[in-house]
């Protein structure tokens, strides 16, 4: 299925469904967002939120590894322990008013069960590292000119 919602300038396409392989114990959820700029027809990633040669993905990591952290401290062992290495290039992501929230697919940190764990990260947490000039940023918040 899909959804799409416009959020000033930003086309969001939300995509999810699920799939199931010949001969595999059970399916597969999928979920996907994509992030379209309707003034250029640009499609953006989580890089492109961010300044050039920023290093985003230190403050995600920290924030991601310290929720873990505490999650299993708690109790909590939905995750596989020491799987969590950082975000990928590619990583899943989509946006809040006020932050990204990084998510993952099953298996990819966590048991099939936990479904999609999701991390999230406020704006003023990467407030160094936001590009706020970028075109992603003025799609999103509506200052694009």
């Amino acid at each position: 299925g899909f959804s799409a919602s416009l959020k000033n300038n930003l086309l969001i396409i939300s995509m999810s469904g699920y799939d199931y392989y010949s001969g595999a114990a059970h399916g597969m959820p999928l979920q996907n967002y994509y992030f379209i700029d309707i003034t250029t027809g640009k499609f953006y990633e989580l890089k492109d939120l961010f300044k050039d040669g920023s290093d985003y993905k230190t403050p995600i990591n920290e924030i991601i590894s310290e929720k873990i952290k505490a999650d299993i401290a708690a109790g909590e062992y939905i995750y596989f322990e020491d799987q969590f290495k950082g975000i990928s290039d590619a990583q899943y992501f989509y946006l809040t008013d006020d932050s990204v929230i990084i998510y993952f697919y099953p298996y990819d940190i966590a048991a099939y069960a936990a479904g999609f764990p999701e991390f999230a990260v406020p704006f003023e947490k990467l407030d160094e590292v936001i590009d706020k000039e970028g075109a992603f940023w003025k799609a999103f918040m509506g200052t694009a000119e």
